[in-house]
């Protein structure tokens, strides 16, 4: 099977990751007590207007992966993992030329940063929209099943997972997984929460994510006993409408969020920690349960955390921005989650 391999000598990862790492944030998610948004109203400090997609066209060269010469690293799970940023649209991932499928991601994101650095060769089988359900079953978009089944024969991305694994013995030096939010975004939105919906929706993710990781490992098990699986938890997007809509009603809104999100990665937590499934700490790399010190957003004084959420996410589009607001990283905020999986797997 004919690879490119993803090389960006033009991303600092390692300067990042250390960036991070001086923030001094927990190696587990536990928000402070009472936890909220809202903070005090002195001490701000400027901060630039976000950081806009740069699109990187793919390379035009390729190589093979052969056990014991070129290494794989295997994303899998939601769009997070594919790399997608609203400036993509509906457009599906660039095709590889090497295999004609568009199996390695969009440009820039995290899992492409991660390979990058550790000089390894990119599979990205992640697909917008998985859930713990259709990780399984049917996948998310037309376009993820059209891959799956062409390339690799398979009906869903956890058997496109093991197949690949099974094709290529002994290539894959790493696996990144993050799955699970979209089971519970349904659930949260700018105009408030469903705590129903929320017990139902987290309850599912406790019931399957387990039986993913372990087919996961057993794969890995099997076929790629060395490599390493490394697992994430989330940051909460769902804190920029502190921003905007703002006010009262945005300051209540991201609380909420905030509760929420807690809950959830503490679940996630718990669920890769039986495991034993290393889990790079996003939520703190985003200063997640960071209020303090306020800092000024577009001329708006805000909590740190929803200024981060703001800088390196498209929830917060500025006045005149002719975008609109999403859950999804930037470039920049694709390079600290990149970052939180560094600090777990340390020197490359």
């Amino acid at each position: 099977m004919s690879r490119r391999p993803r090389r960006r000598a033009s991303l600092a990862v390692t300067a990042v990751a250390a960036a991070v790492a001086s923030l001094a944030a927990p190696a587990v998610v536990a928000a402070p007590a009472g936890a909220a948004v809202v903070a005090a109203t002195a001490g701000a400090t400027v901060l630039a207007a976000p950081v806009r997609a740069r699109v990187v066209a793919p390379a035009p060269s390729h190589t093979v992966v052969r056990a014991g010469t070129e290494r794989v690293l295997l994303a899998l799970g939601d769009s997070l993992a594919a790399g997608y940023q609203p400036t993509y649209g509906t457009h599906a991932p660039p095709l590889d030329p090497a295999t004609g499928y568009p199996d390695t991601g969009y440009p820039d994101g995290y899992a492409a940063d991660i390979a990058s650095a550790r000089h390894l060769t990119l599979v990205d089988l992640a697909c917008p929209g998985e859930t713990t359900v259709s990780m399984t079953t049917v996948p998310a978009k037309a376009a993820c099943a059209t891959t799956y089944r062409g390339e690799l024969g398979a009906t869903s991305q956890l058997r496109a997972a093991t197949s690949f694994l099974a094709r290529h013995k002994g290539a894959v030096a790493l696996v990144t997984l993050d799955l699970g939010a979209n089971d519970v975004d349904g659930c949260v939105s700018a105009s408030g929460i469903s705590s129903s919906c929320l017990a139902t929706r987290q309850a599912r993710v406790v019931a399957r994510l387990p039986a993913i990781v372990a087919a996961i490992r057993a794969a890995l098990s099997a076929d790629d006993p060395g490599a390493r699986l490394v697992a994430m938890n989330y940051y909460d997007p769902f804190l920029g409408v502190a921003y905007s809509p703002g006010g009262l009603v945005g300051t209540v809104g991201a609380t909420l969020s905030l509760a929420a999100t807690t809950a959830f990665d503490r679940r996630l937590g718990a669920l890769f920690a039986h495991a034993r499934v290393p889990v790079a700490n996003v939520a703190a790399a985003f200063h997640t349960y960071a209020a303090l010190p306020l800092l000024v957003y577009a001329g708006h004084r805000l909590p740190a955390n929803v200024v981060y959420v703001c800088r390196w996410t498209w929830m917060c589009p500025t006045s005149g921005s002719s975008s609109h607001a999403d859950i999804h990283a930037t470039t920049a905020g694709y390079r600290v989650i990149a970052a939180a999986f560094e600090r777990i797997l340390g020197p490359a």
